[in-house]
């Protein structure tokens, strides 16, 4: 077994034995887990997150213990572990590693997630076929974290057996309409590498009623909610009343493309200030905010629905999965040097 094997599966053991320990003591077993994370922390950006929460939990008041307990509560705790291990050990230690090796080996800056939207229904879009190989040779490269924004209508089915394919991997699957069959939600039982993402600002009653069933059925799922400008204090106090019906334990504000406010202060503040029962994460700002510690940059990749690069920008151009990834990325990502190495 390699070194990295032999690592995951000592800390899978650890987190095993962690959630089975906050069953039975929550308050006192979250503080001990973080503390082991801290142990196995490789990098300043996990030591910085820990650092955090350490010392957000000595705050008895703290809402985050009512979260620990909505998600010790609403998840398969074999679910957690696996979507857990996968984003924190693959994506953050383990392939952060080897992105910043090969980065520093090849002069191009590699990100350390990447973002696709994604319409089942659509004609131009990539196809299973080239999504599987972008999988494939960004595990070779370091990647194992994707997050994946659904649009439109469609069975999902093809992308969500793909998705379990990747047993390393850790997904983010935004399901924009909010909407899931049972069917679906029978698969998703077998994606326990993968997180849903419901909206969290709709009058619709649909995206809650599909958190009432991914909670009946222990899936993952968080909550989130799209913006161009600052939320007014009467949307934003709709919208945080949604996630806590949902008893969601993370909300993700999405920018519109081209969204004016930059919500990352916000996030960031609500973070420390515990007042929820849910963690706050910019989607697009705290990517960056992660990529800049974890690969040392803070470039984004992102790949439109009909293929087109969104992130960085590239003028329309459309992203080439018929050429293998490291040489895209050399075609359209910033040079190492050029981001300040």
């Amino acid at each position: 077994m390699n070194t990295y094997l032999m690592k995951k599966a000592m800390i899978e053991t650890a987190v095993t034995r962690g959630i089975h320990e906050m069953e039975e003591d929550p308050e006192r077993s979250v503080r001990r887990l973080i503390d082991l994370g801290r142990q196995f922390s490789k990098n300043r950006f996990q030591d910085q997150i820990f650092s955090v929460m350490q010392k957000s939990l000595t705050n008895e008041n703290s809402a985050y213990y009512d979260m620990v307990h909505n998600l010790m509560k609403n998840s398969d705790h074999a679910a957690m572990k696996e979507f857990g291990v996968n984003f924190g050990y693959m994506g953050w230690t383990y392939g952060a590693a080897r992105i910043r090796e090969t980065e520093k080996k090849e002069g191009v800056c590699i990100p350390w997630c990447i973002m696709l939207r994604y319409d089942p229904a659509g004609r131009n879009g990539y196809s299973m076929e080239q999504l599987a190989h972008l999988f494939e040779q960004g595990q070779d490269l370091g990647i194992y974290v994707y997050f994946i924004r659904e649009r439109g209508t469609g069975d999902s089915y093809e992308l969500l057996e793909l998705l379990e394919r990747y047993k390393d991997c850790a997904f983010v699957w935004v399901k924009e309409d909010g909407r899931l069959t049972a069917a679906q939600i029978q698969v998703l039982r077998a994606c326990r590498n993968t997180l849903v993402m419901l909206p969290a600002d709709t009058e619709n009653t649909e995206p809650l009623l599909t958190a009432a069933l991914l909670r009946e059925q222990k899936i993952l799922f968080a909550m989130y909610a799209s913006y161009d400008l600052d939320p007014d204090e009467e949307r934003r106090r709709k919208i945080v009343e949604n996630v806590l019906t949902s008893e969601s334990s993370l909300f993700f504000l999405v920018a519109q493309d081209g969204a004016k406010a930059n919500l990352r202060q916000l996030a960031y503040d609500s973070r420390l200030r515990q007042n929820y029962p849910f963690v706050e994460v910019d989607y697009y700002g705290d990517a960056e905010a992660i990529g800049k510690i974890v690969a040392e940059h803070q470039s984004l990749l992102e790949i439109d629905s009909d293929g087109t690069i969104l992130r960085p920008a590239c003028g329309g151009t459309g992203f080439d999965f018929g050429i293998p990834l490291m040489e895209e990325l050399r075609n359209i990502m910033p040079a190492w040097k050029a981001a300040g190495r």
